[in-house]
């Protein structure tokens, strides 16, 4: 019995690796979808701007589900808390 030739190994684990993409990405832009309209702190309704975009930070957790909005003034408040507890500060876009 021959072997299956290395072409043929790679595009099948190119196709696998293309496809775990794409369902990654249709869930991350279904969470996406369903972001809160308000700062998860301070209930400040976001108003979708160019500077609100740019400013405003969007934490999600995959694990859980959970999309997270926060604005520019309680996010410095949350990171210097957390920095004050020396907790690590993780931003995911």
């Amino acid at each position: 019995m021959s072997r299956p030739k290395l072409r043929k190994v790679n595009r099948a684990k190119r196709k696998e690796e293309s496809r775990n993409a794409q369902e990654r990405m249709a869930m991350q832009a279904s969470l996406m979808m369903e972001h809160p309209t308000e700062c998860c702190v301070c209930k400040e309704p976001f108003e979708r701007t160019q500077e609100t975009v740019k400013t405003w930070q969007v934490t999600v957790i995959q694990e859980k589900k959970v999309v997270r909005l926060t604005c520019p003034s309680c996010w410095t408040l949350l990171t210097e808390e957390l920095k004050r507890r020396k907790v690590e500060v993780i931003n995911e876009y």
